[in-house]
């Protein structure tokens, strides 16, 4: 239906257009919007998981790393103890075992004097440098007994 107005004093009418009449509807892709939020929730709850996760990472290696820290400051003051005291035995080992040391030792707590060329005494040897025990002649019997006895097992063994 067209309506037609008339107004005094104009030329030709004007026809006026009917408005189109807009309903919201609901539904069409409904499912697809659930789906849509459901995808977004789950990526921004994995998202927030992933910088949750590299939160606790960090506070992790800081914690590791102080402790390690610690660690390696208790060690090296016990190495540097270490060596302090290695220098200090390393000193009075050198002066203990020095020559003057040693002569003052001997000298003075042991009562040692140094040996006079007058002291030594030469002994000259036979040819054959032999010294034999003598022993009484159940000894000797014995002797033998044990020698025979070590070359038969000596025989025995192949």
């Amino acid at each position: 239906m067209t309506t037609v107005l008339l107004h005094s004093g104009a030329a030709a009418p004007k026809l006026e257009t009917p408005r189109p009449q807009v309903k919201v509807v609901r539904g069409g892709n409904r499912g697809l919007n659930r789906a849509r939020r459901f995808a977004q929730a789950t990526l921004r709850t994995l998202a927030l998981a992933i910088v949750l996760g590299l939160v606790v990472s960090v506070l992790y290696s800081h914690a590791k790393l102080t402790e390690l820290s610690g660690q390696i400051n208790e060690v090296n003051t016990q190495l540097t103890a270490a060596q302090s005291e290695y220098d200090y035995l390393s000193t009075k080992m050198s002066d203990i075992t020095s020559r003057a040391s040693l002569q003052e030792v001997a000298e003075g707590q042991l009562g040692l004097v140094k040996l006079d060329p007058s002291q030594i005494t030469y002994v000259q040897l036979e040819d054959q440098s032999i010294i034999e025990k003598s022993s009484s002649s159940a000894v000797r019997l014995l002797d033998k007994v044990r020698t025979a006895a070590l070359n038969l097992l000596d025989g025995l063994n192949p």
